[in-house]
């Protein structure tokens, strides 16, 4: 075996383990309503622990995927790829080390790890969704494009999707039940899951 493929190989078990964390956690919180709540809610309380393996498995497999492809004949845009990708990891490595802050503290009463969570969040997102595309478009002809750029494009959609809300729903305006913050959780964990799907695709001809 090579060690493009133990790391491709790892990149698989360590994504497949992150969805299936994130699975777990809506059978072991039913408290927390999946449509409304961001999964970062996830990691306060009882079950916080899966939360953060969720988490720091997204990051390993982040880590795995640029370790498999660091050799690799890439295009400049795919080695731009590979440095958000890097940046990806680290950010997902925070965001499980760094539990959030319950939602109704004070921006003024927010801890440490609530703050270092925020920067996890403002590190790791952008990077994932340049990494999603540039790694799509400098791998080129040497993998399956079709469903890479599709995962890809549903990263980005999702988290279009995620802002939008977020938009409307906005600082100093009323909560509203029946408004579109009931759909917040939706975009944010197709986000997840579709990232985690395309760490899979681009390592499989690699693994087998």
């Amino acid at each position: 075996m090579t060690f493009a493929s133990i790391a491709s190989g790892t990149t698989i078990g360590a994504a497949a383990l992150a969805i299936g964390a994130l699975a777990a956690l809506h059978v072991l919180r039913p408290d927390i309503p999946p449509s409304r709540t961001m999964i970062s809610q996830y990691a306060l309380g009882r079950h916080g622990w899966v939360m953060a393996l969720c988490f720091g498995a997204f990051a390993a497999a982040s880590a795995c995927v640029l370790a498999a492809l660091v050799q690799y004949p890439l295009s400049l845009l795919g080695r731009i790829g590979l440095a958000f990708l890097l940046v990806a990891a680290i950010g997902l490595a925070m965001a499980s080390r760094f539990p959030m802050d319950a939602v109704s503290t004070p921006r003024e009463r927010r801890s440490f790890s609530g703050r270092m969570h925020a920067v996890s969040f403002v590190m790791g997102v952008p990077a994932q969704i340049l990494a999603v595309l540039l790694l799509s478009l400098g791998l080129g002809s040497s993998r399956a494009q079709l469903p890479l750029f599709g995962l890809a494009a549903t990263v980005w959609l999702s988290l279009a999707a995620t802002i939008t809300i977020m938009v409307m729903v906005g600082p100093g305006k009323q909560p509203d039940p029946n408004g579109p913050e009931r759909f917040l959780g939706l975009p944010n964990r197709l986000f997840m899951v579709a990232y985690g799907a395309w760490l899979i695709v681009v390592v499989w001809p690699m693994a087998r």
